[in-house]
């Protein structure tokens, strides 16, 4: 908690965490299990987060350059990230997959230096610079206080449009059903050998497995491609992580409501960001809360990252957010922004209001 967000707030959600009398990992866990904890777990404080062998999955640099799968991508200064280059695939018909497909052999890959290596970099400033850099005096970020996250990108459904275009790829699950099933089946199993290669050898707790399903306001494809397509083979991944005994979190960015209950299905254990393009999560989030873990939830798109968004309608959205998401436990703070000078807004917010949110409503353990 210590550092330039630390101010009266702070120190007075450090003193309450004090008197709570656990670690943040168990706190964490607790929303995890889906219980009201002692404070509202803040992902970026409350958990360490690696990213395993990063330039397998995407190029991270700030120019252009290729991933382990042959796929280029061209730093976009808008987007704060690379993206594959327009234009640049290497096969556009899904008929033609198994021909173009080029699996990254993990294998090949010393695990276990790569993860002495790997849990010592800063992923915050290597993002921010396109430079690999590691942490102060090349220490490792793991800390047995905290949950340990494991953030892999580029799922199924989007490293298959990283490879043939996204329309394209959206045009393969309308047309031809039995060559992407085939494709979604080789790519889950590469998923799994890449997760337990992860559990094998990384102090994880939890993966994080990305891959979009959704625009702001619906699916990207109908719910029953989804589940025809999609479903199975994330069912496997899903069994896979727990197998392990480890905690599956899905990323998926957009509007996934009507599948929600799928992901529970399969064992999704917890979900971010749960944006508000998810009316009906948002409107009824306790129906959910028993059994999946919601991360995130802030309302970027409307509110937050809006250039005319006050400090004052930042703080109200806020508010409102935990005000709805909190009271049922089962509930984890992601203050992801793209403005990051609204960062003290949003983290003193959380300092001030969410981290004695419990106590101050005497829920769960303050009851």
């Amino acid at each position: 908690m210590p550092g330039p967000m630390m101010n009266e707030a702070g120190k007075a959600a450090f003193m309450l965490q004090k008197e709570a009398g656990i670690t943040p990992r168990e706190n964490a866990k607790m929303a995890y299990d889906h219980k009201i904890p002692y404070w509202i777990p803040n992902i970026f404080l409350d958990l360490w987060t690696v990213q395993p062998v990063m330039e397998v999955e995407r190029y991270f640099g700030h120019d252009k350059g290729e991933d382990a799968w042959g796929v280029e991508w061209t730093y976009v200064e808008e987007m704060g990230a690379p993206m594959p280059t327009p234009g640049k695939h290497l096969f556009e018909d899904i008929a033609d997959w198994e021909s173009h497909v080029r699996f990254p052999d993990l294998d090949a890959i010393d695990w276990k230096a790569r993860a002495e290596d790997d849990m010592r970099i800063d992923m915050m400033v290597t993002g921010a610079t396109g430079q690999k850099t590691y942490m102060k005096d090349g220490q490792s970020i793991y800390d047995p206080n905290k949950m340990g996250m494991a953030m892999i990108l580029n799922g199924m459904f989007e490293r298959l449009h990283a490879m043939m275009g996204f329309d394209n790829a959206l045009i393969a699950l309308a047309e031809d059903e039995d060559a992407a099933y085939a494709y979604f089946e080789k790519a889950a199993d590469y998923k799994i050998k890449f997760f337990q290669k992860v559990g094998e050898n990384y102090p994880v707790d939890i993966i994080n497995a990305h891959d979009d399903y959704g625009s702001s306001d619906r699916m990207l494809m109908s719910p029953d491609t989804w589940r025809r397509i999609i479903k199975p083979n994330l069912k496997r991944m899903v069994e896979a992580v727990h197998d392990m005994g480890l905690i599956y979190q899905h990323h998926s960015c957009g509007c996934i409501d009507p599948i929600v209950e799928d992901l529970i299905e399969i064992g999704v254990d917890a979900w971010d960001p749960v944006q508000t393009g998810n009316v009906n999560v948002h409107k009824d989030p306790a129906k959910y809360q028993s059994r999946i873990t919601l991360v995130g939830g802030m309302d970027n798109q409307k509110v937050i990252d809006q250039p005319d968004a006050t400090p004052e309608k930042i703080i109200a959205s806020l508010k409102g957010t935990t005000d709805n998401l909190a009271p049922q436990g089962s509930y984890i703070a992601l203050p992801s922004i793209a403005d990051h000078s609204r960062m003290p807004i949003v983290m003193g917010q959380y300092f001030a209001y969410d981290v004695p949110f419990y106590k101050n409503h005497q829920l769960g353990p303050w009851a």
